[in-house]
């Protein structure tokens, strides 16, 4: 038969709401509780191995102990995308260390539309944690208006009281372009990331700023709209390759590391070596990173971190909490690898 609250209290020698404040974190708040009484009943608790009832625990405390986090695409979780790895990785961790439960999430369609609100302010979760919203999000303005605890990561808001977990994209941008400048490469292109996802607006500034401080001018074939998967690099790198040879660039930053693998695929079809021949710097640097042919020179984005703490963000807005700062912009630095080079002399 399983421990109940009352075995507890006998065996401690206390009432039934002493030991429900004690154990459900409530002590203080409605009933009164010596450091002594507390002690005896944590060690009654231990003694007869007593695991609380979720479900109890939730009536007193209002909250349910778990929470949501969410991708806006179904595959997130099990496509092996190294960036929605690591911010799981991230959020796991936290969510584990302090004794929360998660429920995984996938937004209704690509746009987030305002029919996800519904689902997504679940009576399940205590609150959540959006990954990737789109801009002007519906559903972050609903957990605004209902106050229902929400941490946005990754994305951009003007809303002052919107928690957000962000990286310094603009200098990402800066970093990788420079990091080529500093190679000596002239030309330079830039596959942007999908408009949608609000790093990739920073991260062309950050192209355009190092080569404006360098004095080079890019052409503006040489900005692609591409994305953020291989598919997207390839393909842009094809079109970048349609251009006559005194105006085609020697290094190419793409939006993000699967964005650069399908650069180095579509340069290997064509016999074109990097770095010898081409330079390419990613963006993200996950794992993914060391894995490319060559190992890709990528800008770290410190992805893992910025999941640990959306989630320790999270729940303290969960708890009732003073969060220290509601919107955090992590720093980024580039990791140098065998992907870029100097440019080929013939280029200069």
């Amino acid at each position: 038969m399983a421990v109940t609250i009352r075995d507890v209290a006998k065996l401690a020698g206390t009432s039934v709401s002493a030991v429900s404040a004690v154990l459900n974190n409530t002590a203080g708040r409605r009933i009164r509780v010596s450091e002594a009484t507390r002690q005896r009943i944590l060690e009654a608790a231990k003694q007869l191995g007593y695991a609380p009832n979720p479900l109890a625990r939730s009536l007193v405390t209002g909250r349910t102990g778990v929470l949501g986090l969410v991708f806006p695409y179904s595959r997130a979780f099990i496509d092996r995308n190294p960036f929605s790895d690591q911010i799981m990785s991230g959020v796991f961790e936290e969510v584990v260390n302090e004794g929360y439960n998660l429920m995984l999430h996938t937004a209704v369609g690509n746009d987030w539309n305002a029919a996800d609100e519904k689902m997504l302010l679940d009576p399940r979760v205590d609150g959540l944690i959006l990954v990737l919203p789109s801009p002007n999000s519906s559903v972050i303005a609903r957990c605004q208006e209902v106050k229902f605890p929400a941490v946005a990561v990754v994305y951009a808001t003007e809303n002052k009281q919107v928690c957000t977990i962000n990286a310094d994209d603009q200098h990402g941008g800066f970093l990788a372009t420079q990091h080529l400048i500093e190679l000596g490469h002239t030309r330079i292109a830039h596959f942007v990331g999908d408009p949608k996802v609000s790093t990739a607006q920073p991260r062309l500034q950050g192209y355009l700023k190092a080569m404006e401080q360098a004095g080079l001018q890019p052409e503006p074939e040489w900005m692609v709209q591409a994305g953020f998967d291989w598919k997207d690099g390839y393909s842009a790198t094809q079109r970048i390759l349609q251009l006559p040879k005194h105006k085609r660039p020697t290094a190419i930053f793409a939006a993000n590391d699967l964005c650069a693998e399908g650069v180095i695929r579509a340069l290997r079809e064509q016999g074109i070596p990097v770095p010898e021949q081409m330079s390419v710097v990613g963006y993200d640097d996950t794992w993914f990173a060391s894995m490319t042919n060559p190992p890709l020179t990528s800008v770290h984005m410190p992805i893992y971190e910025m999941g640990k703490l959306a989630a320790q963000v999270l729940i303290a807005l969960v708890e009732g909490r003073e969060v220290a700062q509601r919107q955090y912009t992590l720093p980024v630095h580039l990791t140098v690898r065998q992907s870029t080079a100097p440019p080929p002399k013939e280029s200069s």
